[in-house]
């Protein structure tokens, strides 16, 4: 099967994946050779080494969750390489204008929409797109694929709040622009993969408030704005910078939280590996009232849930079986028919969907 090359690092490198290439030592030595599949011991010798970066086939994932002889998995294949292949051409787009925009230089609102909604454009169905996402692997350039991802997610969003056409326009760009302040901060400390110390995470609380003053003075509508200084306040007060509570925050900022946390916790990070979209879905049901808008909220775990209706699944048991019905007042214990038995989670506490398959 055909593959890319793709440089990473070290921190987000996971077991199973291949070498593209030769690893060398310092003094030329190789250390591990091209074609091998990564192990434990094998990232422990590259810490060891104090190797920073290796080159990886970018065909793994695929093959390991999505690939198989099924007419439909192959055409699930043929289709996600198209969508990436799109994807990957916007993100370097997107780098290229935030870029220029973090360096002073203007900001063209149309162009920053397309490359969010000519994505979602050319997919079939909503559901793709979380198809698709579930399966990408953001292990480079993380603060732009993340934006990318919360720009798409922020329009789906914002359909399924029946905003005007306008309002979804702005919310869109918004979500690509959320995190533009994080792009004058030290790479090192946005991607340390250990915990912040407390000097660190106060340089990381500081990036809306970078962000919002890289864009105040450009011709930028205020909604737009103000989404990037608030999407890390809390209805609470409990958030940053400005600490501020329930009505003082505005709209574009409250559901741009709930898709950068939705994105953050289903991508791989070089603090964490990617988690289920239902274990997150739990933990927003469990931890997130009180400190996320509920009339908001409400709408998104619902509408997430039901785009993984039908889909193949692990559970945390290890059996695997297919979503059948999804509960609207606990969308993360949906129905499910493992073949010798029916399912309904809401009864088994203990029992997560540990994989979209």
């Amino acid at each position: 099967m055909e593959y890319r090359i793709n440089r990473i690092s070290i921190h987000d490198l996971e077991i199973g994946m291949e070498l593209a290439n030769d690893v060398l030592t310092s003094n030329g030595l190789i250390l591990i050779p091209s074609n091998t599949i990564i192990t434990q011991n094998h990232i422990f010798k590259l810490n060891l080494y104090q190797i920073l970066s290796i080159d990886i086939k970018e065909y793994i994932d695929l093959i390991k969750y999505n690939y198989s002889n099924n007419n439909d998995d192959k055409e699930f294949t043929k289709k996600f390489l198209k969508f990436k292949d799109s994807y990957d051409t916007n993100k370097k787009k997107l780098t290229k204008q935030l870029d220029d925009i973090g360096n002073g230089g203007n900001v063209n609102i149309r162009d920053l929409f397309r490359l969010s909604n000519d994505l979602i454009k050319a997919l079939k169905t909503k559901s793709e797109l979380f198809n698709y996402l579930n399966h990408l692997r953001s292990v480079d350039e993380y603060t732009y694929s993340h934006s990318l991802n919360v720009s798409m997610l922020c329009n789906i969003f914002g359909q399924w709040l029946h905003l005007d056409k306008q309002d979804i326009e702005n919310l869109t760009v918004a979500g690509l622009l959320h995190d533009i302040g994080k792009l004058s901060i030290d790479s090192k400390i946005i991607n340390k993969p250990g915990k912040l110390t407390d000097d660190e995470f106060a340089i990381i609380e500081k990036h809306p408030e970078i962000g919002f003053n890289l864009v105040k003075n450009l011709d930028l509508p205020e909604e737009i704005k103000l989404g990037i200084l608030m999407h890390h306040e809390k209805i609470d007060g409990s958030g940053y910078p400005l600490h501020l509570k329930d009505s003082q925050i505005h709209d574009y900022a409250k559901i741009i939280a709930i898709a950068d946390i939705y994105d953050a916790m289903t991508s791989v990070r070089s603090y964490h590996k990617k988690t289920s979209p239902f274990k997150v879905i739990r933990l927003f049901e469990r931890e997130s009232y009180g400190l996320l808008d509920t009339k908001y909220l409400f709408v998104f775990l619902e509408n997430i849930a039901y785009n993984y209706l039908h889909r193949t699944v692990r559970l945390s048991n290890g059996e695997v079986g297919r979503i059948i019905f999804i509960h609207r007042t606990t969308p993360s214990k949906p129905i499910v028919d493992v073949g010798i038995a029916i399912i309904d989670m809401q009864d088994e506490t203990d029992l997560d969907i540990e994989e979209i398959m």
